[in-house]
């Protein structure tokens, strides 16, 4: 069983998963690093262009998600954040090696607390899904993987 499995079930979820080869091990810490902190300059500044548009309504921003690791295993990261608003929860998962082939997967997992929260989801939806999966391809890419 996954640590995000027990944010199961909510209001919303989706995951990007992958079956890998990569020229060296991966690991949770790795995935997360790459997707959540190394991140794109154009990412960057959409980040920094939602906490403007929340901030008038209330819904927290951030500066970054390293503060936000809530828990760890020795195979998933789970990233949180919880406001009025809505619960978020994000779980970096990477298997072992066996033969060298490796499962990766990032799900989301979003709880909403009232309507502001179910509206401003509707909003980030669509770059929700295109950010994540184009991160995750990318985090991969750069691991040389292989299919």
């Amino acid at each position: 069983m996954k640590l995000i499995d027990k944010y199961l079930p909510s209001d919303y979820s989706d995951t990007v998963s992958k079956r890998i080869k990569p020229a060296e091990p991966l690991s949770s810490d790795h995935i997360f690093e790459e997707m959540f902190c190394n991140f794109p300059r154009p990412v960057a500044w959409l980040f920094k262009l939602r906490n403007a548009i929340v901030k008038p309504f209330g819904l927290q921003g951030g500066s970054g998600f390293r503060n936000l690791v809530s828990e760890r295993s020795d195979k998933e990261i789970i990233i949180s954040k919880n406001d009025r608003h809505l619960c978020f929860q994000v779980g970096i998962y990477c298997s072992r090696p066996e033969d060298g082939w490796q499962d990766a997967s990032v799900t989301t997992v979003v709880k909403f607390n009232n309507l502001l929260g179910r509206i401003y989801f509707i909003g980030i939806w669509v770059f929700h899904k295109i950010l994540v999966k184009s991160l995750f391809r990318r985090t991969l890419t750069r691991a040389r993987q292989t299919t």
